[in-house]
């Protein structure tokens, strides 16, 4: 495992996206995004490559593709890679400004962010025997839509049906 954080130069900001990892024309992987920056991101896969391999990256984050070359500079073996963006076209850099333009404005702290997140985040969740049809069909609806489902969106939608069941 290789830290990163001393030569990052752009702010990390919590996302939720797909990734297709693509390696000679050929997909290599899927994966998780769990935050951008403009110059890379975090992808959460169990086969990260390896460090300063180049891939194509195709990710989808808040209904934006982002098709663009990055090199691999971080690894958690079974858990994901930081990868640098590399060679971004004009087109591709002014779909990353939207995307950024996006969770900048769901996220305006980074600071905070990583304040709040410094730490392993383990949210207990509890699913009624009850609320498992309903929320099966969204977790289906959702891996569906985006071929993904991060911790925090199953998270998300558990919530969403206990709040809507509440007394």
């Amino acid at each position: 495992m290789e830290e990163h954080s001393e030569r990052r130069r752009s702010a990390r900001f919590p996302c939720t996206g797909a990734a297709e990892i693509l390696r000679g024309g050929q997909r290599w992987g899927w994966g998780t995004l769990s935050d951008i920056s403009s110059g890379g991101c975090y992808i959460e896969t169990d086969h990260p490559l390896p460090i300063g391999i180049e891939a194509r990256l195709r990710l989808t984050i808040a209904d934006i593709l982002l098709d663009i070359g990055a090199r691999a500079v971080s690894i958690t073996p079974l858990v994901g890679m930081g990868m640098e963006f590399i060679a971004v076209p004009q087109e591709q850099a002014n779909q990353l400004a939207k995307i950024m333009d996006k969770v900048t404005a769901i996220h305006p702290s980074p600071a905070l962010q990583h304040a709040e997140s410094s730490g392993p985040s383990r949210v207990a969740v509890r699913i009624t025997r009850e609320a498992a049809p309903d929320i099966l069909a969204k977790i289906i609806e959702r891996v569906n839509e985006k071929g993904v489902l991060t911790r925090q969106e199953f998270i998300d939608i558990v919530k969403s049906n206990n709040d809507k069941h509440r007394p």
